[in-house]
């Protein structure tokens, strides 16, 4: 979808760093700040951590995320990695082809660990060293139904298409016990049935059936939620742990909350969008 709004790959670039980068790294500061506030935890000071924690390249640097919640980030940096090669290579007329061949990999892939387990060493070896390096693995089918929906937005559903999508739900089952924490919280069944409930919402999302989710507070909600999710676990965490024992566990919660929302919010309306405006205005203004 962001490719068809981009005249070129310098473009599609551009849109994804500014997206991606200017939040990010003021969650980074708002992180440290936290962390020294609320924590008082000590922070590593190697140049592989500050390195990899600035470009959210972590793994590939074999260091820790500043915030759990970063460990997504280098995934989604992965897929726009992908996306970046099929449109070099001219490849995105074979868009659905090659998901269905990506579906088959990762989920040869996982299926051989889930059933091996720790039998094989070497190939126990190989799949973590793989995995770790490339975490898109356990996740490639909800970057794939992603894509299938957009083409079913633009072209329209056919039995190919479900099918697909069918895929994508069964390797989310398959890649189940390597999806680093939903595993620690749902059962592969639930895990399963909330995929289908997530498919059915998209499914008449672009099929203009839930015309309510154009409120404008959802809208605003949407806009916020990357900051929010940046934020959610290094500020709002932190802060109603540092709170509980002031206030106590309900009232700690509620404004944990509300101030990660108030600041999420901040974040959006008056760094985050100007800046994306300002910078798309430099960009294009050289262009």
């Amino acid at each position: 979808m962001s490719l068809t709004h981009v005249k070129s790959i310098k473009d599609f670039w551009f849109s994804r760093i500014i997206r991606l980068y200017p939040s990010y790294w003021l969650s980074i500061i708002i992180a440290v700040v936290s962390i020294k506030l609320f924590n008082d935890h000590p922070l590593p000071h190697n140049l592989k951590f500050v390195i990899g924690n600035i470009t959210m390249f972590q793994p590939l640097f074999h260091t820790t995320n500043l915030a759990d919640v970063y460990w997504t980030l280098y995934v989604e940096m992965s897929f726009y990695i992908i996306i970046f090669l099929l449109w070099l290579f001219n490849l995105f007329k074979n868009i659905e082809l090659l998901i269905l061949i990506g579906l088959v990999i990762t989920a040869t892939i996982n299926g051989v660990y889930l059933i091996t387990g720790n039998e094989y060493a070497q190939y126990t070896k190989f799949f973590v060293i793989t995995r770790s390096i490339m975490p898109l693995l356990s996740h490639f089918q909800f970057f794939a139904a992603g894509i299938i929906f957009y083409i079913c937005y633009t072209k329209g559903f056919n039995s190919y298409r479900v099918a697909l999508l069918i895929l994508t739900i069964c390797e989310a089952a398959v890649a189940h016990s390597n999806s680093v924490m939903i595993n620690s919280y749902l059962t592969i069944y639930e895990h399963v049935m909330c995929n289908i409930i997530f498919y059915m919402v998209f499914a008449l999302i672009i099929s203009n059936k839930l015309s309510f989710l154009k409120a404008k507070i959802l809208i605003a909600f949407g806009n916020a939620s990357y900051p929010i999710y940046l934020i959610h676990q290094s500020f709002g965490v932190s802060l109603k742990a540092y709170l509980n024992h002031i206030t106590g566990e309900i009232n700690s919660t509620i404004i944990a909350i509300s101030c990660t929302l108030l600041l999420s919010f901040l974040i959006t309306y008056f760094y985050d969008i100007p800046i994306r405006h300002w910078l798309r205005h430099k960009y294009l203004g050289k262009t």
